[in-house]
């Protein structure tokens, strides 16, 4: 499955004099690999999901946002629009990560008042779940990136991890 956006990511470490020391991450929508400069490099499987992280990195980068209630934001360094690469900074927890499920300006209709009451109250019964105790924080989180106009799409312990 990674084979592609591996290629694509060790090309894109040769063009710009980077070694690739090994993956840090990966999921449905792509491959995330540590350089030896200590960024991280994300090669993502296609068009779409690379055209959304690139363009909340470039939003976060044009209002110099590196961290958002206490939660530290990656740092875009470079991207590759042929490639569909990304590098970016690495961070610690607490973070919010990958922005290839987000969108810009307005949101998905599971977040918003639907026709279809239910699928919203699933959405957030699974998120309730998944956050327990933390969901309050999370909400507040979701809310602060929705004031610069980013709805976060993929909402789960992996991508927004705390500090304890």
């Amino acid at each position: 499955m990674y084979s592609e956006p591996m290629r694509r990511a060790e090309e894109y470490a040769r063009r710009r004099g980077l070694s690739i020391e090994g993956q840090i991450g990966g999921g449905t929508q792509g491959v995330v690999l540590r350089t030896n400069l200590g960024t991280a490099v994300k090669a993502l499987l296609d068009a779409s999901f690379y055209v959304c992280e690139r363009d909340v990195y470039l939003r976060l980068r044009k209002l110099d946002i590196d961290k958002i209630r206490g939660f530290w934001v990656p740092r875009l360094i470079n991207h590759h629009d042929e490639l569909l690469v990304i590098e970016m900074q690495t961070v610690h927890p607490p973070y919010v990560l990958d922005f290839a499920s987000a969108y810009l300006d307005h949101p998905p209709s599971y977040m918003e008042d639907s026709d279809d009451a239910q699928v919203r109250e699933d959405w957030e019964k699974e998120k309730e779940d998944q956050f327990e105790d933390r969901w309050p924080e999370v909400r507040s989180l979701i809310s602060a990136f929705r004031g610069y106009g980013i709805f976060l799409g993929d909402l789960n312990p992996r991508n927004i991890a705390f500090a304890d």
